[in-house]
Protein backbone atom coordinates (compact mmCIF):
# COMPACT_ATOMS: atom_id res chain seq x y z
CA UNK A 1 0.00 0.00 0.00
CA UNK A 2 0.95 3.46 0.01
CA UNK A 3 3.12 5.35 2.38
CA UNK A 4 5.05 7.89 3.30
CA UNK A 5 2.34 10.32 4.13
CA UNK A 6 0.76 13.15 2.00
CA UNK A 7 2.09 13.83 -1.69
CA UNK A 8 1.15 13.30 -4.89
CA UNK A 9 -0.26 10.01 -5.87
CA UNK A 10 0.65 9.98 -9.34
CA UNK A 11 -0.93 6.53 -10.32
CA UNK A 12 -1.40 4.21 -13.96
CA UNK A 13 -4.73 2.55 -13.85
CA UNK A 14 -5.08 -0.07 -16.66
CA UNK A 15 -8.72 -1.15 -16.85
CA UNK A 16 -10.48 -3.00 -19.73
CA UNK A 17 -14.02 -0.95 -19.66
CA UNK A 18 -15.28 1.82 -17.77
CA UNK A 19 -16.99 -0.72 -15.34
CA UNK A 20 -13.70 -2.08 -14.12
CA UNK A 21 -12.19 1.39 -14.25
CA UNK A 22 -14.59 3.03 -12.12
CA UNK A 23 -14.19 -0.27 -9.46
CA UNK A 24 -10.18 0.52 -9.40
CA UNK A 25 -10.80 4.92 -8.87
CA UNK A 26 -13.88 4.04 -6.45
CA UNK A 27 -11.71 4.40 -3.30
CA UNK A 28 -9.82 7.81 -4.28
CA UNK A 29 -12.49 9.20 -5.73
CA UNK A 30 -14.67 8.34 -2.48
CA UNK A 31 -11.87 9.81 -0.65
CA UNK A 32 -11.92 12.73 -2.16
CA UNK A 33 -15.36 13.61 -1.86
CA UNK A 34 -15.37 13.03 1.65
CA UNK A 35 -12.66 15.56 2.26
CA UNK A 36 -15.02 17.99 -0.15
CA UNK A 37 -12.15 18.03 -2.13
CA UNK A 38 -12.86 18.38 -5.99
CA UNK A 39 -13.20 15.26 -8.33
CA UNK A 40 -11.74 15.67 -11.86
CA UNK A 41 -13.16 13.51 -14.50
CA UNK A 42 -11.63 13.90 -18.06
CA UNK A 43 -12.91 11.28 -20.18
CA UNK A 44 -14.52 10.49 -22.94
CA UNK A 45 -18.52 10.37 -22.98
CA UNK A 46 -18.66 6.44 -22.02
CA UNK A 47 -16.55 6.73 -18.90
CA UNK A 48 -17.67 10.07 -17.97
CA UNK A 49 -21.19 8.58 -18.02
CA UNK A 50 -19.74 5.71 -15.71
CA UNK A 51 -18.67 7.50 -13.22
CA UNK A 52 -21.82 9.60 -12.90
CA UNK A 53 -23.86 6.62 -13.09
CA UNK A 54 -22.03 5.34 -10.03
CA UNK A 55 -22.46 8.91 -8.05
CA UNK A 56 -24.97 10.40 -9.35
CA UNK A 57 -25.32 13.01 -6.81
CA UNK A 58 -21.73 13.54 -6.50
CA UNK A 59 -20.59 17.16 -7.36
CA UNK A 60 -18.42 15.84 -10.32
CA UNK A 61 -16.63 17.72 -12.88
CA UNK A 62 -16.29 16.68 -16.25
CA UNK A 63 -14.92 18.45 -18.16
CA UNK A 64 -14.21 17.84 -21.99
CA UNK A 65 -10.31 16.13 -22.94
CA UNK A 66 -8.76 18.72 -24.86
CA UNK A 67 -4.69 18.90 -26.37
CA UNK A 68 -2.43 20.24 -23.48
CA UNK A 69 0.82 20.16 -23.87
CA UNK A 70 2.62 18.38 -20.65
CA UNK A 71 3.70 22.06 -18.94
CA UNK A 72 0.43 23.75 -19.31
CA UNK A 73 -1.39 19.94 -17.82
CA UNK A 74 0.97 20.45 -14.95
CA UNK A 75 0.78 24.18 -14.28
CA UNK A 76 -3.08 23.92 -14.36
CA UNK A 77 -3.14 20.76 -11.75
CA UNK A 78 -0.92 22.42 -9.65
CA UNK A 79 -3.87 24.99 -8.57
CA UNK A 80 -5.48 22.37 -7.68
CA UNK A 81 -6.62 22.53 -3.68
CA UNK A 82 -5.23 19.55 -1.34
CA UNK A 83 -6.61 16.11 -1.71
CA UNK A 84 -7.98 16.38 -5.28
CA UNK A 85 -8.17 13.65 -7.42
CA UNK A 86 -8.50 13.50 -11.60
CA UNK A 87 -8.73 10.39 -13.51
CA UNK A 88 -8.20 11.15 -16.65
CA UNK A 89 -6.44 9.87 -20.14
CA UNK A 90 -5.08 13.58 -20.94
CA UNK A 91 -1.13 11.57 -21.48
CA UNK A 92 -2.09 8.64 -22.50
CA UNK A 93 -4.22 9.91 -25.67
CA UNK A 94 -1.19 11.68 -26.96
CA UNK A 95 0.83 10.87 -29.69
CA UNK A 96 3.15 8.15 -29.04
CA UNK A 97 6.39 9.59 -28.79
CA UNK A 98 5.43 12.25 -26.40
CA UNK A 99 3.67 10.13 -23.77
CA UNK A 100 6.52 9.41 -21.70
CA UNK A 101 7.25 12.89 -21.61
CA UNK A 102 4.26 13.86 -20.00
CA UNK A 103 4.04 11.90 -17.62
CA UNK A 104 7.65 12.61 -16.42
CA UNK A 105 6.75 16.38 -16.31
CA UNK A 106 3.85 15.57 -13.84
CA UNK A 107 5.54 13.48 -12.01
CA UNK A 108 8.47 16.03 -11.49
CA UNK A 109 6.10 19.59 -11.34
CA UNK A 110 3.59 18.36 -8.87
CA UNK A 111 6.12 16.30 -6.75
CA UNK A 112 5.30 18.26 -3.51
CA UNK A 113 1.58 18.62 -4.29
CA UNK A 114 -1.15 16.59 -2.17
CA UNK A 115 -3.02 15.52 -5.30
CA UNK A 116 -3.66 12.48 -6.95
CA UNK A 117 -3.68 11.93 -10.56
CA UNK A 118 -5.01 8.54 -12.01
CA UNK A 119 -3.79 8.12 -15.38
CA UNK A 120 -5.93 5.59 -17.58
CA UNK A 121 -4.30 3.33 -19.54
CA UNK A 122 -5.52 0.57 -22.03
CA UNK A 123 -4.15 -2.75 -21.41
CA UNK A 124 -1.86 -2.74 -24.58
CA UNK A 125 -0.47 0.09 -23.14
CA UNK A 126 0.71 -1.38 -19.90
CA UNK A 127 4.68 -1.27 -19.94
CA UNK A 128 4.48 1.82 -20.97
CA UNK A 129 2.38 3.08 -18.04
CA UNK A 130 4.35 0.72 -15.85
CA UNK A 131 7.58 2.82 -16.92
CA UNK A 132 6.14 6.13 -16.83
CA UNK A 133 3.96 5.77 -13.13
CA UNK A 134 5.29 5.68 -9.23
CA UNK A 135 2.10 3.71 -8.01
CA UNK A 136 0.31 1.53 -9.83
CA UNK A 137 -3.57 1.47 -8.86
CA UNK A 138 -4.84 -2.37 -7.91
CA UNK A 139 -7.95 -3.83 -6.91
CA UNK A 140 -5.92 -4.02 -3.46
CA UNK A 141 -4.75 -0.03 -3.74
CA UNK A 142 -1.70 2.15 -5.00
CA UNK A 143 1.34 -0.17 -5.36
CA UNK A 144 4.78 1.30 -6.21
CA UNK A 145 5.62 0.36 -9.37
CA UNK A 146 8.61 -1.77 -9.75
CA UNK A 147 9.15 -0.48 -13.79
CA UNK A 148 9.34 3.04 -13.16
CA UNK A 149 12.14 5.00 -14.34
CA UNK A 150 11.83 8.33 -12.40
CA UNK A 151 13.01 11.57 -14.10
CA UNK A 152 15.71 13.66 -13.29
CA UNK A 153 14.95 15.82 -10.29
CA UNK A 154 18.36 17.32 -10.83
CA UNK A 155 20.17 19.37 -14.23
CA UNK A 156 20.05 18.71 -16.71
CA UNK A 157 16.08 18.34 -17.16
CA UNK A 158 14.63 17.76 -20.65
CA UNK A 159 14.27 21.13 -22.37
CA UNK A 160 10.52 19.98 -23.37
CA UNK A 161 9.95 19.61 -19.41
CA UNK A 162 10.57 22.91 -18.38
CA UNK A 163 11.57 24.55 -21.44
CA UNK A 164 15.13 25.36 -23.20
CA UNK A 165 18.41 27.45 -20.39
CA UNK A 166 18.55 30.79 -21.37
CA UNK A 167 20.89 31.33 -18.53
CA UNK A 168 22.99 29.92 -16.61
CA UNK A 169 24.23 32.02 -13.13
CA UNK A 170 26.85 30.99 -10.76
CA UNK A 171 25.90 32.46 -6.91
CA UNK A 172 29.06 32.12 -4.85
CA UNK A 173 28.10 34.22 -2.34
CA UNK A 174 25.56 36.44 -0.75
CA UNK A 175 26.70 39.23 -2.99
CA UNK A 176 25.70 37.44 -6.04
CA UNK A 177 22.21 37.10 -4.88
CA UNK A 178 22.12 40.96 -6.28
CA UNK A 179 23.38 39.70 -10.09
CA UNK A 180 21.17 36.67 -9.57
CA UNK A 181 18.00 38.88 -9.07
CA UNK A 182 18.86 41.34 -12.19
CA UNK A 183 19.28 38.22 -14.58
CA UNK A 184 16.15 36.94 -13.64
CA UNK A 185 14.29 40.11 -14.28
CA UNK A 186 15.77 39.83 -17.48
CA UNK A 187 14.64 36.76 -18.68
CA UNK A 188 11.30 37.66 -16.73
CA UNK A 189 10.59 40.53 -18.95
CA UNK A 190 11.69 39.28 -22.03
CA UNK A 191 8.69 36.47 -21.66
CA UNK A 192 6.16 39.27 -21.69
CA UNK A 193 5.68 39.58 -17.67
CA UNK A 194 5.95 42.96 -15.98
CA UNK A 195 4.54 44.88 -12.35
CA UNK A 196 3.37 43.17 -9.60
CA UNK A 197 3.42 39.84 -11.39
CA UNK A 198 7.34 39.99 -12.61
CA UNK A 199 8.97 41.58 -9.20
CA UNK A 200 6.88 38.21 -7.36
CA UNK A 201 8.88 36.07 -9.57
CA UNK A 202 12.22 37.84 -9.26
CA UNK A 203 11.24 37.56 -5.56
CA UNK A 204 10.72 33.57 -5.92
CA UNK A 205 14.37 33.28 -7.29
CA UNK A 206 15.83 34.95 -4.91
CA UNK A 207 13.81 32.92 -1.82
CA UNK A 208 14.36 29.49 -4.21
CA UNK A 209 18.48 29.93 -3.58
CA UNK A 210 18.12 30.94 0.02
CA UNK A 211 16.36 27.68 0.38
CA UNK A 212 18.40 25.86 -2.35
CA UNK A 213 21.28 26.47 -0.18
CA UNK A 214 19.63 26.09 3.69
CA UNK A 215 19.86 30.21 4.72
CA UNK A 216 18.00 30.61 7.67
CA UNK A 217 14.95 32.98 6.90
CA UNK A 218 16.07 36.50 9.07
CA UNK A 219 15.88 39.98 7.89
CA UNK A 220 18.74 42.05 6.69
CA UNK A 221 21.47 40.87 4.31
CA UNK A 222 22.55 37.32 4.00
CA UNK A 223 25.35 35.06 2.75
CA UNK A 224 25.49 31.79 1.61
CA UNK A 225 27.52 28.58 3.10
CA UNK A 226 30.24 28.11 0.13
CA UNK A 227 29.76 26.29 -2.58
CA UNK A 228 29.13 25.83 -6.57
CA UNK A 229 25.15 27.30 -6.22
CA UNK A 230 23.67 28.10 -9.86
CA UNK A 231 20.55 29.41 -11.00
CA UNK A 232 19.48 28.16 -14.58
CA UNK A 233 16.65 30.39 -15.95
CA UNK A 234 14.43 28.28 -18.35
CA UNK A 235 11.26 29.53 -20.33
CA UNK A 236 9.22 27.90 -22.16
CA UNK A 237 5.37 29.23 -24.06
CA UNK A 238 3.67 28.38 -20.53
CA UNK A 239 6.15 29.41 -17.88
CA UNK A 240 9.10 31.13 -16.51
CA UNK A 241 11.36 28.67 -14.31
CA UNK A 242 14.10 29.72 -11.76
CA UNK A 243 16.13 26.19 -10.71
CA UNK A 244 17.82 27.25 -8.13
CA UNK A 245 20.60 24.35 -6.95
CA UNK A 246 22.46 24.42 -3.44
CA UNK A 247 25.70 22.65 -2.95
CA UNK A 248 25.59 21.66 -0.24
CA UNK A 249 22.00 22.07 0.37
CA UNK A 250 19.56 22.26 2.39
CA UNK A 251 18.94 19.58 5.15
CA UNK A 252 15.21 18.13 6.53
CA UNK A 253 11.90 17.80 4.81
CA UNK A 254 11.77 20.58 3.17
CA UNK A 255 7.74 20.82 2.70
CA UNK A 256 7.42 20.96 6.44
CA UNK A 257 10.60 24.06 6.53
CA UNK A 258 8.76 27.76 7.09
CA UNK A 259 11.05 28.84 3.87
CA UNK A 260 9.35 26.58 1.57
CA UNK A 261 5.83 27.79 2.81
CA UNK A 262 7.29 31.50 2.74
CA UNK A 263 8.76 30.79 -0.68
CA UNK A 264 5.22 29.65 -2.27
CA UNK A 265 3.72 33.30 -1.78
CA UNK A 266 6.25 34.38 -4.50
CA UNK A 267 4.93 32.05 -7.57
CA UNK A 268 2.63 29.75 -9.01
CA UNK A 269 4.49 26.60 -8.22
CA UNK A 270 7.04 25.47 -6.44
CA UNK A 271 9.05 22.18 -5.87
CA UNK A 272 11.94 20.98 -3.73
CA UNK A 273 14.50 17.96 -4.28
CA UNK A 274 17.11 16.50 -1.71
CA UNK A 275 19.66 14.20 -2.74
CA UNK A 276 23.28 13.51 -1.91
CA UNK A 277 24.76 15.60 -3.68
CA UNK A 278 22.58 18.93 -2.26
CA UNK A 279 18.64 20.50 -3.69
CA UNK A 280 17.17 21.80 -6.17
CA UNK A 281 14.34 24.04 -5.83
CA UNK A 282 12.34 24.93 -8.79
CA UNK A 283 10.05 28.30 -9.13
CA UNK A 284 7.68 28.78 -11.57
CA UNK A 285 5.43 31.78 -12.74
CA UNK A 286 3.03 31.32 -15.59
CA UNK A 287 3.02 33.43 -18.72
CA UNK A 288 -0.65 33.42 -19.79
Amino acid sequence: MRSGGPGLLHAAVVAEDPEDLVRLCLPALDAALAAHAPAEIVLDRRGARAFRDTRPDAPLHLPAPVDVDPLGLAHRLADHPPGAVVIGRSCSDLPAPDRALAEDTLTLLLADQELSVLCVYAPAQVELARRTHPWLLTPDGPVTSPDHRPPAATSPVPAAVLGPSVDTVAVPDGAALADLRARFAAAVREAGLDGERAEAAVLAAHEAMLLACGVDLVPGPVDLPPGEHTLDVRVSTEAVVAECRGVPGGAGEAADDPRFAHLTRFCDHATVHDDRHGRTVRVLTGTR
